[in-house]
């Protein structure tokens, strides 16, 4: 059975505008209903304690309007971990003085150029460059448009939204160095999960980046 932990907010790292406990909560569920052994801490000596050893670090957890006290202790722990790596929502907030959380996830929140509107109905869209496989064309859904996100080059996306006439990156896929790495910018609040279709999305990229790369 592969082993998750799963890093929420609520400990370490909160902010007033998220449900960390509630989403990971859903989030658990999800990945242990895809046979997974699921470790969920709420703070970053948990994880360091933890995470070693693990298949995949899931990360449900924010920034915050500037950067966190504990964020070089943060750091370390990812830096720790050598298996495969799920962010959800917020959590491409994390680290903005370290260039290693983007390097590792493929892309990042930018303060002060990436937005979202109002939470709301929105429709994701599969990217043309996406390998179709078990992905549907469309996924509608009830969450925050994450908007004007920075992606690096090498960065494979699988899904899009519209805001504002442009075509905006929301799930993404990179492997670097033999390790996997999956973004999802969906998931601020237990409605954004109600979606089936969303579900297996999460429960697809779990897959995906905890699976070793044979070498």
């Amino acid at each position: 059975m592969s082993r998750v932990v799963l890093f929420s907010g609520g400990g370490d790292y909160v902010d007033p505008w998220h449900p960390f406990v509630e989403t990971s909560a859903v989030l658990a569920d999800i990945l242990r209903d895809e046979g997974f052994s699921v470790d969920s801490v709420l703070t970053v000596d948990e994880l360091a304690e933890r995470s070693s050893g693990a298949d995949l670090l899931v990360v449900n957890a924010g920034g915050g309007p500037q950067a966190h006290p504990r964020d070089a202790d943060l750091r370390a722990a990812v830096d720790g971990h050598t298996g495969g790596l799920l962010a959800l929502h917020v959590a491409s907030t994390l680290l903005p003085e370290h260039d290693l959380w983007e390097e590792r996830l493929g892309g990042r929140w930018v303060r002060g150029h990436s937005m979202h509107p109002e939470r709301g109905s929105m429709r994701l869209v599969r990217a043309a460059e996406a390998a179709a496989g078990d992905l549907p064309a469309l996924i509608d859904t009830v969450d925050e448009a994450y908007s004007w996100l920075r992606v690096a080059d090498e960065t494979r996306v699988l899904y899009r939204q519209d805001h504002a006439g442009e075509a905006h990156p929301v799930v993404w896929v990179r492997e670097s160095d033999g390790v996997r790495s999956a973004y999802s910018a969906l998931g601020h609040d237990v409605e954004a999960y109600d979606s089936p279709l969303v579900r297996a999305l999460v429960a697809q990229l779990a897959r995906w980046a905890s699976t070793r790369i044979a070498h």
